[in-house]
């Protein structure tokens, strides 16, 4: 399988942007990874009280999904994020993967409705980068 291009959203619930930054890091052992927009605080969309430091990423991996969801786990693991805290170390979810030269919403971030949480639609607006919401 030849590399393809994937759109990486990451979130820390975190007192700084440090995990966002050890995150992309650890994204570059996978292949090339670019930050696709300054890093935003805000409040979470999905919960109001608590507040999130999000990145929007771009990585070049030579892998398909499910070996990207599972090398993004591993990395979220690493990092600190505990599945059964309040506390969110670190979350790198799969948005899109590019096929020729148009961003495909990933089904997963579909069923999800990440791309109307406002945080997510912020950093794309500051990306330039838009979504078919045909998955690929």
């Amino acid at each position: 399988m030849s590399a393809s291009h994937w759109l990486l959203l990451l979130g820390s619930t975190l007192d700084s942007d440090d995990r966002i930054h050890a995150a992309l890091r650890e994204l570059q052992s996978l292949g090339n990874v670019a930050l696709l927009a300054p890093i935003q605080y805000g409040p979470g969309s999905r919960d109001a009280w608590r507040s999130y430091f999000n990145a929007l990423a771009e990585l070049v991996f030579d892998g398909d999904a499910n070996e990207l969801v599972a090398a993004l786990k591993a990395i979220e693991t690493r990092l600190g994020r505990r599945r059964d805290n309040d506390e969110v170390a670190i979350d790198i979810d799969l948005l899109a993967r590019e096929v020729n030269g148009v961003w495909h919403a990933d089904a997963h971030a579909l069923d999800k409705r990440e791309f109307e949480q406002a945080h997510a639609m912020a950093l794309l607006l500051a990306a330039g980068v838009g979504i078919d919401s045909a998955p690929y």
